[in-house]
């Protein structure tokens, strides 16, 4: 009789009930290798598909806490029926950034030189914009003539040409846009 066999038996059955081979009557020389093959048995059942689709996120501002930001509009967009745009905030210049978010600035036509410049063109700020929001796109003629106004989308405000594409946006307290105006440079 071989005394190493109770030891082979041992060892296997010790193998947590997984399906083994190598295991039964024992030919092999003392000292030879077994091999020992096993095969998992998947008992996880995958999660049947949910009939509700997980509701989309409405966009997020990131200018909650300002009442007033200023700059041009970079790009427009709508996500999930809400118009968004992407503020490119510039500096008015000789005004506190704190002061504008607070007061905003004056929406009339600058004549001369601009009184605004662009200090970082590679951070814009997401801003949804309220469906009863006022979008207003004032054009100026000339110096002298009243300027030309009429309500426009919020996707206008990113098609704005040089010279009256800085706009001054009016925001809610969770940063969504209410009113929105154009500010013109006047031709001379």
């Amino acid at each position: 009789m071989n005394h190493q066999r109770p030891a082979l038996v041992a060892a296997c059955l010790a193998a947590s009930g997984l399906a083994l081979t190598g295991c039964g009557g024992s030919s092999s020389p003392p000292g030879k290798d077994v091999t020992v093959t096993v095969t998992p048995t998947v008992t996880a059942k995958p999660k049947p598909a949910s009939s509700k689709s997980a509701a989309p996120q409405p966009p997020r501002s990131d200018d909650v806490g300002r009442t007033y930001d200023f700059g041009t509009v970079a790009r427009a967009s709508t996500v999930d029926s809400i118009a968004v745009l992407e503020l490119d905030r510039w500096t008015w210049k000789g005004l506190d950034d704190k002061k504008l978010a607070k007061q905003g600035v004056p929406v009339k036509p600058w004549k001369g030189k601009t009184p605004y410049e662009n200090q970082n063109d590679k951070l814009t700020y997401t801003l949804p914009v309220s469906p009863d929001a006022r979008i207003l796109y004032h054009h100026c003629i000339a110096a002298d003539q009243p300027l030309q106004t009429k309500s426009v989308a919020p996707a206008d405000l990113a098609k704005l040409a040089n010279g009256e594409n800085t706009v001054l946006v009016k925001l809610d307290d969770s940063g969504v846009v209410v009113a929105a105006d154009n500010i013109p440079g006047c031709p001379k």
